[in-house]
């Protein structure tokens, strides 16, 4: 009965930010489908755009996330009356790093040139990226209060706020890109500013959710004293936080040099690429969600000093998301020329993206193993491990292994995700060694309340 009620534990936690996870990557989906139709430069352009975007902002949000694991803790520890400093004082941090995010994006540029991509692409790609980056501040200050909602254990709201911001895409995509009634169509400058304005949207509606929650006003009864800036907190945030966000930007900014090197071998290429990673995100971003209820389940559990339920959550989700990664790669397997129909009409794309998927399924599965042992070592502050872990495989293994099948080997699209595959392989392995060490279990982050 015990397993029972802790199998729903899981699931009533991850069920609701898998839906949030996946509905925010339809955004991006979405994007990539209606940009398709515009033409392969401009669907090219898009996804490298997305990458590089994610690469700038990635080490912010990775310090971010230290509010989800702070929270959940003391929650465990019965100290909730520091969850709602942390939220403020996240608060504060993260309109620093959208500043600066926002300042280096405005500049990046010629820095497109210096990556080797042709100047067309550059072109189209900062096009996209400028419009789009009116909304960085807003995705800040929204990962805050979802890391928050997310800490204490509820996944429902942020969902629900996803998912209405979704349909508001889908309708601000196709107004602005291809337009509608008085509104010209905009192309790549709407599909941006339609996601700017969608980012807005979702941390506009969660601030007010949470600011005029009464759950959450009894529940935190003295967070009118909290301070904004508290030097404490805030050290042990950035202490915290910092492997993780320099974990996130080496992967991510790996993820966007495996993205020039397939630019190198072509727009096509590229927009094949850009497709099976499209695909692929629906496996990810369940992973990640699965990923995040880990995180917030062991987090609690090791504030409790229960390392014996952060393990058992451990090997439940890891039995979760290679069920469901192994669905997802046969469906991704399976549906493969009716998927890639989808994101493009031009045939020579079609073509190339077929054998793409079969490699980026299997990097999927590894993926989510990965990404799920993570999470349970986030949960425990277990964070500068798994940065050295990454640094290694994709940059010491995976570019030049991704390169050489790339490029000389000529392998194009499918020899980039391959290499990919083999390097995430690797890594998830190490990762699952970390977590079976057990080592995780003697850090201690948070004290006990009286």
């Amino acid at each position: 009965m015990l397993q029972k009620e802790k199998w729903k534990e899981l699931l009533a936690l991850a069920g609701p930010v898998v839906v949030s996870k996946l509905s925010f990557t339809m955004m991006g989906i979405v994007d990539t489908a209606m940009v398709g139709h515009l033409g392969a430069t401009e669907q090219a352009a898009a996804g490298f755009a997305v990458v590089y975007l994610f690469t700038l902002y990635v080490f912010g949000l990775g310090i971010i996330t230290s509010v989800n694991t702070l929270v959940s803790q003391n929650e465990g520890a019965g100290r909730s009356h520091q969850s709602w400093k942390i939220c403020t004082n996240g608060l504060v941090i993260s309109l620093v790093l959208g500043l600066v995010t926002w300042g280096a994006l405005l500049i990046s540029k010629p820095f497109f040139k210096m990556m080797g991509l042709n100047s067309t692409l550059c072109l189209k790609a900062y096009e996209y990226l400028f419009y789009r980056s009116f909304g960085i501040l807003s995705v800040f200050g929204y990962w805050v209060y979802n890391s928050f909602y997310e800490g204490i254990g509820n996944t429902r709201i942020p969902m629900l706020v996803t998912i209405g911001a979704n349909v508001l895409n889908i309708i601000l995509d196709y107004a602005l890109i291809f337009g509608i009634g008085p509104i010209e169509p905009l192309g790549l400058r709407g599909a941006g500013l339609a996601t700017a304005l969608c980012n807005l949207t979702m941390f506009a509606t969660l601030a007010l959710l949470l600011h005029h929650d009464r759950t959450i006003a009894k529940r935190y009864s003295n967070r009118s004293g909290s301070k904004w800036l508290d030097l404490s907190i805030l050290r042990r945030m950035i202490r915290l936080g910092l492997p993780m966000g320099a974990q996130m930007f080496l992967e991510v900014g790996a993820f966007l040099a495996f993205t020039t090197i397939a630019g190198w071998a072509g727009n096509i290429e590229l927009a094949a690429s850009q497709i099976a990673m499209r695909i692929m995100s629906i496996s990810f971003m369940t992973a990640w969600g699965i990923s995040i209820a880990t995180t917030t389940l062991v987090g609690r559990h090791q504030g409790e000093r229960r390392s014996d339920l952060a393990q058992s959550a451990v090997i439940r989700s890891l039995t979760l998301v290679v069920g469901f990664s192994l669905l997802v790669a046969a469906m991704m397997i399976a549906l493969k020329h009716t998927m890639v129909t989808w994101f493009t009409p031009f045939p020579a794309v079609q073509e190339l993206a077929v054998p793409v998927i079969w490699a980026a399924s299997l990097f999927a599965i590894f993926d989510s193993i990965n990404l799920v042992s993570y999470g349970a070592l986030r949960g425990a502050g277990d964070t500068v491990w798994p940065l050295y872990n990454v640094a290694v495989m994709h940059w010491i293994v995976g570019i030049p292994l991704v390169y050489v099948l790339t490029i000389p080997l000529q392998m194009g699209a499918f020899g980039n995700w391959l290499g990919m595959s083999i390097m995430m392989f690797l890594q998830a392995t190490l990762m699952l060694y970390r977590v079976k060490s057990g080592r995780w279990k003697a850090i201690k982050l948070v004290g006990h309340a009286a």
